[in-house]
């Protein structure tokens, strides 16, 4: 009985292996929905945002442009020149005989007045203070006397952080017949200069202090001889203004400047209506003196702009500081767009450059302030062109352009396709183009193209376009690029109101074999 058990569960096992042999493959096929990107494309890709003002109840967007023509050059500022005091101190005639210099008793002590006599050629300009921005005070001694001497030269109407500027050395004893010299160089930036005198009721006048002493550091008296001598030199290196109070003069100094105008829209063959466009140029004057301006020039890709008043003299009252603020600037905006300009004939063909050339002129009434003239250097006189064009225009070429990448995907035998929804409210028809490039061996391109008629930003409404790509296993495994292209074409100028967008949104679905053994 237990034999016939032991074949009956033998014939049961081998049944069960037999039928594992002989058993079809396991298969079925998956729904594959896979939405991928969800993008806006808006004006955004052609105008940059800070351009873009958008327009309210159907109006019309506006292009803003806020275009500085860099400011005025420095060369308004007054100039102080390089300096050089130059002293040769010889005892010869002033000395009756060899005199002993007792350690630590000071036998040089003068003060003298600086008198800068010229601030820039033929300016009549005067300063009664001003500060630096840079600069430095040289002092080089070279002395023929045989002990070692402590100099010091200060320029006692100059402080730096309150502190009086000066330079201190020892100077070293000559010796066998080779002269002591020593040198030190001091930074003047931040200095304050007081050009009043020591009267107060002067200008271009500072004072100065130079003193010599036996030093501490010798170990015995020395003699001051007969044949002594002591080369004293100062040198004001690259004085660089910063702020200056006085009377600047009647500087006349001549401007060129260009910069770049419309480069950051790609509107393919753009048409304006410039019904409602301005064009305005600003001078703001941040200088505590009159201001006197001259356009000899103004062109735009070398197009020379004509305009009725432009090209005479405009002055610009001086801006108000008090006790080194500023309280207000002032202002002057001149109309480009006035009757007889021609400024939106050259606007129209969407200009890349634009070129001023002329003069300015400082306080041309004079010294009217009676020497209460202020400038701070981080305040220049700026120049600034404004323009403010609706985007009411005509266009004709490919629109917007953006490319979305598609990640490599393991979707076995897979059967399906790639869609790409277009939604426009664009007021245009539009043409989309899509090249879907494959990330293969041989970069395989798919491509398919579709119209979207056109639809509105206000009141809004939404035309629809679908475009289908179909995909297998081998297009859609290494993954690639989505190129989407949009084309648009109007007869004459068309209002935008800048919300006009096309959403696009592309998602994969098919399809994939699954098997298991």
């Amino acid at each position: 009985m237990n034999k016939i058990k032991l074949s009956l569960i033998l014939l049961s096992v081998a049944a069960v292996f037999a039928s594992c042999e002989d058993r079809e493959p396991l298969s079925w096929n998956t729904e594959i929905f896979l939405p991928l990107v969800d993008d806006n494309i808006t004006w955004s890709s052609s105008i940059p945002d800070s351009l873009l003002e958008f327009g309210e109840g159907g109006e019309p967007a506006r292009m803003l442009y806020k275009i500085p023509f860099g400011e005025f050059s420095a060369d308004y500022l007054p100039t102080l020149p390089d300096t050089l005091i130059e002293e040769n101190m010889s005892m010869e005639g002033n000395l009756p005989s060899d005199v002993p210099v007792p350690l630590g008793d000071l036998f040089v002590n003068e003060t003298d007045e600086i008198v800068f006599s010229s601030f820039g050629e033929g300016s009549e300009a005067y300063l009664k203070e001003l500060t630096l921005s840079a600069g430095n005070m040289k002092l080089s001694v070279e002395s023929s006397v045989e002990g070692i001497l402590d100099m010091a030269y200060y320029l006692n109407s100059v402080t730096v952080d309150g502190v009086m500027s000066g330079i201190e050395l020892a100077v070293p004893a000559a010796q066998d017949g080779v002269n002591g010299f020593a040198t030190e160089t001091i930074d003047l930036a931040g200095a304050i200069f007081n050009l009043s005198g020591e009267n107060g009721l002067s200008e271009n006048v500072m004072t100065s202090t130079f003193t010599t002493t036996g030093s501490a550091l010798n170990t015995e008296v020395f003699y001051l001889t007969t044949t002594d001598s002591m080369l004293v030199e100062i040198e004001l290196i690259d004085l660089t203004i910063e702020t200056a109070k006085g009377y600047f003069g009647q500087v006349e100094i001549p401007f060129d400047s260009e910069g770049t105008l419309i480069d950051t829209i790609t509107i393919p063959n753009p048409v304006l209506d410039l019904e409602g466009a301005s064009a305005k140029l600003t001078i703001d004057n941040y200088i505590g003196a009159d201001l006197r301006l001259k356009f000899d020039e103004v062109s735009m890709d070398d197009q020379l702009l004509e305009h009725p008043s432009l090209f005479g003299v405009h002055d610009v009252a001086r801006a108000y500081w008090n006790d080194e603020t500023l309280i207000n600037h002032t202002s002057l905006e001149l109309d480009l767009g006035e009757t007889g300009s021609n400024i939106f004939d050259l606007i129209e063909t969407f200009p890349s450059d634009l070129a001023m050339f002329g003069s300015v002129q400082l306080n041309p009434f004079g010294d009217v302030s009676l020497g209460h003239d202020y400038i701070n250097n981080a305040y220049p006189p700026k120049l600034e062109l404004e323009l403010e064009i609706p985007l009411k225009l005509g266009l004709d070429g490919v629109v917007l352009e953006e490319v979305y990448i598609i990640d490599p995907m393991d979707f076995p035998k897979f059967d399906g396709r790639l869609l790409v929804d277009l939604t426009s409210t664009f007021p245009v028809e539009v043409i989309a183009d899509i090249d879907y490039v494959v990330n293969d061996e041989d970069g395989t391109i798919v491509s398919i193209s579709g119209n979207i008629d056109a639809g509105s930003a206000y009141p809004e409404v939404s035309q629809h376009g679908l475009l289908v790509i179909p995909l297998n296993e081998e297009t859609v495994s290494p993954g690639g690029s989505v190129y989407v292209s949009l084309t648009a074409s109007t007869e004459g100028a068309v209002t935008f109101t800048g919300y006009e967008n096309v959403r696009v949104q592309i998602r994969i679905e098919g399809t994939q074999l699954i098997e298991v053994d």
